[in-house]
């Protein structure tokens, strides 16, 4: 996003400034049970879109230290400070445990090799292999030609963050480029914008985004003539209306809402938000389309999952307090993480990438995500300072002597100075010792999901649907989907890979929510039945298709984020303080957002703060009145000149990677101008990189032209232009 000195951002620090004058630290830093902040605290902090620390960074020794003497005590990273640590040579070197060998431990791990001094890193996981659920197998057809499929049995492809207010995909392209992987990122074929709902007893094709007569012509057809679009019109006004308020309804609201922080402490599931929105809680669109949408994304319930939690996160917090037009709320810690990746090593890199997403909804890998974990894996294996430990189950965990000693089922009992859990939630709540000692992680949720594969001989059995696939909102009638359904994918119609077998292939995710009280889940050669016989009923393809079958069932796979899932969390941090005294922090979709790229963020941020033993600035430019970071000190001086005060960057991770939510969501908030955030497909055109041939802008047209950074074509040595 651009960072520039208008007189209205300069006015926005200076009220930070002056919060942070008024309120100090220990008022609103519990040590054992959380406090909010009050509300007029909360509404002059809210708007603060740069907060910066001034204490000095501290390195591990002084981490074990400050831990053991001051446990609620937060770390503040220092923007101006050098100071680091002693040399390793002088310390022990850290031992640190990594719990789970998924996307969100591997990328954990990557961070901690290249960033934690002078420390080794342990990495478990319970299998023989290294990914998690990014899972794929080549399976031969067995028609006698040698010929092979690839099975993926998990997550396939990304989603770029062109379309959303976070810039979690910028740790995705610095992953990439750390592993010069550039050139193999993929964008999959234009039937992929085609996309279905299976409503009532029939595929739907939804409306494309492309303006063309053909599309609107089919559009009309189908809108006068489906059922699923009963209410649609009604809900569509209503949301218009809703977010496109005039100024004086807008202030209004903002009246009626009270302060920010009533505003945003409170939570309601997507259905009550929509029916909110709508002015009816039984809006057909929320069970026909709304309830589709989510079994893709979390497999889950629309009248349980948080509104607050999901991808209508946006919106949520534009209905409880509303901006006015061309403003939108976004969360600090993004604005962070963009500050960090551009003043990294691989920001040049970073822009090219984000600015080419900004033209793709979709990117992945020839083998889907395959090419990316393998990566992750063989890099890992390469490092001196890390050892891997697949197949080896995790028993328990607990603190002892200032330490964390885990026990495998092998008997073998080793602790660690610190440890990291990618595990899912309710797995660490049975791991920890002493018993019950994590009742907050005890209670949250998460789906299994059977995800059979098949494949088909016949290339043409998609003919008359091609595209992306098809999903099954929870108002079809049981009859028509007894099996629980969630949806359909067509492989064969998205992949990016060039040398399989043609076919048609498919992938049939069953489960979900439907199976949360099943005491038993269905067999694989039971799953794979039940697939054939939902593509059987939705797409007619005959039983007697020879098919080439594959299936996975996957206990607990994607985390439920329901409505209170804030307050659990802010529970959660100081049972986590109390069991293990700050020496085991958590990350991974229990926590944060579900998704891959999503894992990826949580594991670079807990990987980090625990490599360097403080919150952000984590990067920074060498020369330190460069780069952004540096800009913004500018503002920063000017700033202590004006109150003597100096804002301080919120340490949204802490020692148990559940910090931010200890702090009111009002004070983690912050609202941008669409048009001055980088990398969206609403980015105004002068805050672009790159120009319409891809090439980049010449130094005076440069969004970054004021941090003085040198012209990305010349070397580093060279001097910048001003």
């Amino acid at each position: 996003m651009a960072s520039r000195l208008p007189d209205d951002l300069f006015i926005t620090l200076l009220r930070s400034a002056y919060g942070n004058a008024r309120h100090s630290l220990a008022s609103r830093r519990p040590a054992r049970a959380p406090k909010l902040p009050a509300d007029a605290a909360a509404s002059r902090r809210q708007l603060s879109c740069l907060t910066l620390g001034r204490t000095r960074a501290i390195g591990p020794a002084q981490v074990r230290l400050l831990s053991a003497l001051q446990r609620g005590r937060r770390g503040y990273a220092a923007v101006d400070s050098t100071k680091r640590a002693g040399p390793p040579f002088e310390q022990k070197p850290r031992q640190i445990a990594v719990l789970g060998g998924g996307v969100t431990g591997l990328t954990a791990a990557h961070y901690l090799a290249r960033h934690a001094t002078n420390a080794h890193i342990t990495l478990y996981e319970a299998s023989d292999r290294l990914g998690g659920w990014v899972d794929g197998r080549r399976t031969p057809i067995d028609d006698g030609s040698g010929g092979e499929v690839l099975m993926q049995r998990g997550p396939r492809m990304l989603r770029s963050g062109a379309t959303s207010n976070k810039y979690d995909d910028l740790v995705f392209y610095d992953v990439v480029a750390n592993l010069k992987l550039q050139s193999k990122v993929k964008h999959p074929k234009a039937a992929a914008g085609t996309r279905y709902i299976y409503y009532p007893d029939h595929l739907v094709q939804l409306p494309e985004p492309k303006l063309t007569f053909e599309n609107i012509t089919k559009t009309l057809r189908s809108l006068f003539s489906e059922p699923i679009w009963t209410g649609c019109m009604s809900a569509f006004w209503r949301w218009q209306s809703y977010f496109n308020s005039t100024p004086e309804e807008i202030e209004s609201r903002r009246l009626g809402a009270g302060s920010l922080n009533s505003a945003f402490n409170t939570d309601e599931s997507v259905s009550e938000f929509l029916g909110r929105i709508f002015a009816d809680p039984d809006a057909p669109p929320i069970k026909n389309l709304v309830s589709g949408m989510l079994h893709g994304i979390y497999g889950g319930d629309v009248a349980k999952l948080s509104a607050k939690h999901t991808i209508f996160d946006r919106f949520w917090y534009q209905s409880k307090y509303p901006l006015h037009e061309g403003f939108l709320w976004f969360a600090l810690k993004d604005f962070y993480l963009q500050y960090d990746m551009l003043d990294g090593p691989n920001s040049r890199q970073i822009i090219e990438m984000a600015e080419a997403a900004r033209s793709h909804n979709l990117m992945a890998f020839e083998d889907g995500l395959l090419t990316l974990v393998d990566a992750l894996s063989a890099d890992l294996k390469g490092r001196k300072n890390v050892t891997i430990k697949t197949d080896t189950p995790v028993s328990s965990l607990e603190y002892k002597d200032g330490r964390v000693e885990i026990l495998s089922d092998n008997g073998e009992r080793v602790r660690y100075d610190q440890a990291l859990s990618t595990l899912f939630s309710g797995q660490l709540a049975d791991l920890a010792k002493p018993a019950n000692s994590l009742p907050s992680l005890a209670a949250t949720e998460a789906v299994s999901i059977q995800v059979v594969n098949l494949w088909y001989p016949d290339a043409d059995l998609l003919s008359q649907n091609p595209g992306f696939g098809y999903l099954i909102p929870q108002s079809v009638d049981p009859e028509q989907n007894p099996e629980c359904a969630l949806g359909v994918l067509f492989d064969s119609d998205i992949e990016t890979g060039k040398d399989e077998t043609k076919g048609t292939k498919l992938t049939v995710m069953l489960g979900g929510h439907y199976w949360s009280d099943w005491p038993v889940l269905p067999t694989e050669e039971m799953g794979i039945a039940m697939a054939r016989a939902v593509v059987e009923r939705h797409l007619g393809i005959s039983p007697d298709e020879h098919v080439v079958a594959g299936a996975k069932l996957c206990r607990d796979c994607i985390p439920q984020h329901t409505v209170g899932h804030f307050d659990r969390l802010r529970k959660a941090h100081y049972e986590l303080e109390a069991a293990f005294k700050g020496k085991l922090t958590v990350a991974g979709p229990s926590y944060t957002q579900v998704g891959v790229i999503p894992a990826m963020r949580s594991g670079y941020d807990a990987g980090m703060r625990i490599a360097k033993g403080h919150g952000q600035p984590w990067f920074r430019h060498p020369e330190k009145d460069k780069g952004m970071w540096g800009h913004h000190n500018l503002l920063l001086k000017q700033i202590r000149e004006r109150t003597g005060q100096a804002p301080e960057i919120m340490d949204h991770i802490g020692t148990t990677g559940l910090e931010w939510a200890t702090e009111s969501p009002a004070s983690q908030m912050t609202q941008g101008e669409q048009q001055f955030l980088w990398f969206k497909t609403w980015t105004k055109e002068s805050e672009r990189f790159l120009d319409g041939q891809g090439k980049w802008k010449p130094d005076d047209q440069n969004p970054m032209r004021h941090t003085l950074l040198p012209s990305p074509d010349k070397t580093e040595k060279q001097a910048p232009q001003k």
